[in-house]
């Protein structure tokens, strides 16, 4: 620091502007250790933890764990499991999608090297809105464009031969009946069995004549 005397400064004005000078130096030099002190002060702390679901055991993946504007951030690893450095005083942030988020402060007074914790994550499941895709915009528009479908010829034709009648009736015939339809047939037999063993069989009133002739002819049957 340079300071000019002028002609007209006595030197006792000088001595005082000199000595305040120098009282300001020393204040700046005394005040730049205790703040030097003061950031050095701040531990680095290895922190280093377990993420779980609630009150489970199962470790939650790639959960985000940071300190808010700051460059210090980690993740958790497929089982959960994460270490970072932070400082002593420091907000931590757990944040992951499907789950609420929590904070970890890190104690300003910690004096140890490591911090182990076991952060419970607690789940927040986002409910979307129910979308329904639908090409046309109103039902009318639906009706309209199934009626105004064209099937192409080769399919129409082959679903008329498969319709016809006659075709259908030469199927019922001569296709064999599958497992299902052969135990119907049998459980039914069986039905009509024990239904004639305890049962006076039908007759039909159309053929009480014929009973009474064969009755007087003498035929047994």
């Amino acid at each position: 620091m340079i300071f000019r005397v002028h002609h007209n400064t006595t030197a006792k004005e000088y001595f005082r502007k000199s000595l305040g000078a120098i009282i300001v130096m020393l204040l700046l030099l005394v005040a730049m250790p205790e703040k030097a002190v003061a950031q050095s002060k701040q531990r680095v702390v290895q922190l280093s933890g377990f993420v779980a679901t609630g009150d489970s055991l199962y470790g939650v993946a790639g959960v985000s764990i940071y300190v808010p504007k700051t460059n210090r951030g980690t993740q958790s690893n497929e089982f959960g499991f994460f270490s970072m450095p932070v400082v002593a005083g420091d907000s931590v942030l757990f944040s992951a999608l499907g789950y609420k988020k929590q904070y970890l402060i890190i104690p300003k007074t910690y004096s140890s090297e490591s911090y182990s914790i076991i952060m419970q994550m607690q789940e927040d499941p986002t409910e979307l809105p129910t979308v329904d895709v639908f090409p046309w915009p109103t039902e009318r528009d639906f009706r309209e464009a199934v009626a105004n479908v064209k099937l192409p010829d080769e399919g129409r034709a082959m679903a008329m031969r498969n319709l016809d009648p006659e075709r259908l009736e030469e199927l019922f015939k001569n296709t064999p009946m599958d497992g299902a339809a052969n135990f119907r047939f049998w459980n039914q037999q069986q039905i009509q069995q024990q239904q004639n063993r305890v049962m006076y069989p039908t007759i039909s009133p159309f053929a009480i004549p014929a009973l009474i002739d064969a009755i007087f002819k003498g035929n047994n049957k």
